[in-house]
């Protein structure tokens, strides 16, 4: 039975479709064949989830938050992050070439989960004939046998590195790897004032105690690290994402939450990670507009139209590195949450400045908030920004393993 699966229709650039992709699929059961349309709304073949469920073992949640889908297909469940082209299926993060979205009050989900996942996870339930575009059941009672494999799609991705060291090979790392750290604010912008640090203490310090953390976790871990600053200055947003050059793999850019006063606003607290997209939420976009008030002590507008963020989402879905984005930033957010005493909130994802600039996989990172006071207290803390640089940097090794065993092996997400 479907749960939840209407939502208000999502804004959307207009892609090109995919020229290559069937007009209909014939789904086929032993209550018959039925054609159905594939739908290319935001540029990537998918089907609408209401028909799917009228013909399979298909049902679907929506998270409270929204930002999450879960469809289960025999029991199994399989979450889609909205609007972003990454599935987790068995504790695994799968990248894709278009995610499950929201169209004229629909929910869409992907042609590939489909015709490859479903597949793959049921190989004696169900099949599919690519040239006939035909989705069989077997007419077996579906069994798990393994895992979803990873879809074979280009993945445009900087050049494999130099041998790794000893300590990268130690965790499993085989080539050398470049990241830069970004530290939030600075200088002049002194972030949030952060409410319940001590006295004297604001965001730019904490974002600068844990960045230079995370740069000893990540070197202990043999990757090589470039950061913002190292001081306390203000960069430009606009500067910092192009420090991640050619011989860079990822961008991280660490800032700390908060809440404007009102009732319970010091109950809320937790971990939460960002990559660059449209605002799914009301609080994504205010985390969004939070961090984007630093462009107030921009001496220059970049975009030289007098709105210095209008520009970011221009052939934003064509960006190469937004799947690897939701893939590091949903790898990170599960290391985080592990270890942070508020837990984890939710990957989501937002117009952020300091990202629009990046040409990696980026993601911004919200420690805490510091309008809680516990989570106050472990940001402030040695130990707290200790764990939390560890959590993030363990996180950072598990995609580019990942990375690597898709360039190394041959093989393509």
């Amino acid at each position: 039975m479907m749960r939840g699966v209407v939502l208000v229709a999502t804004l959307w650039l207009g892609p090109t479709a995919d020229p290559s992709a069937p007009s209909t699929i014939v789904v086929a059961t032993v209550r018959g064949e039925t054609p159905v349309p594939v739908a290319q709304h935001h540029g990537h073949p998918a089907l609408a989830l209401p028909v799917l469920a009228g013909l399979l073992p298909v049902d679907a949640e929506i998270s409270g938050n929204r930002d999450w889908v879960t469809v289960r297909f025999a029991e199994q469940p399989f979450r889609f992050l909205l609007d972003a082209p990454v599935l987790i299926f068995s504790g695994r993060s799968i990248p894709l070439v278009g995610g499950a979205y929201v169209a004229r009050d629909t929910m869409f989900v992907p042609l590939q989960w489909l015709t490859v996942h479903v597949p793959s996870v049921f190989e004696e339930a169900y099949r599919y004939d690519p040239v006939a575009a035909r989705f069989e059941d077997a007419r077996l009672t579906p069994v798990v046998r393994r895992s979803a494999a990873p879809a074979r799609v280009a993945r445009p991705a900087a050049p494999v590195g130099e041998p790794a060291s000893p300590a990268a090979r130690r965790v499993g790392l085989r080539t050398a790897h470049k990241v830069v750290v970004d530290a939030g604010h600075g200088g002049i912008d002194p972030g949030n004032p952060g409410l319940f640090l001590p006295r004297g203490v604001k965001e730019k310090h904490v974002t600068l105690a844990i960045a230079k953390r995370l740069r000893t976790a990540l070197g202990e871990r043999g990757i090589s690290v470039v950061m913002t600053r190292t001081t306390d200055t203000l960069i430009n947003l606009f500067e910092r994402g192009p420090m991640c050059r050619e011989d860079c793999d990822l961008f991280v850019s660490i800032h700390l939450n908060s809440l404007p006063r009102r009732r319970g606003f010091d109950e809320v607290a937790g971990f939460e990670t960002y990559f660059l997209d449209e605002a799914r939420t009301a609080d994504a976009a205010r985390v969004a507009r939070m961090e984007n008030e630093a462009l107030r002590y921009e001496l220059e507008d970049p975009a030289g139209d007098g709105d210095p963020v209008a520009f970011i989402l221009k052939d934003l879905h064509a960006n190469e590195y937004l799947r690897e984005s939701a893939t590091l930033a949903q790898l990170v957010q599960l290391r985080a949450a592990r270890i942070h005493p508020g837990g984890g909130r939710h990957v989501s994802q937002a117009k952020f400045a300091v990202l629009s600039t990046a040409r990696r996989p980026a993601i911004l990172v919200e420690a805490g908030f510091a309008t809680n006071r516990r989570d106050a207290q472990f940001l402030a803390s040695q130990d707290g920004q200790r764990r939390l640089a560890e959590a993030i940097a363990d996180g950072i090794v598990e995609y580019l393993k990942q990375y690597e065993r898709k360039v190394l092996t041959g093989a393509t997400p």
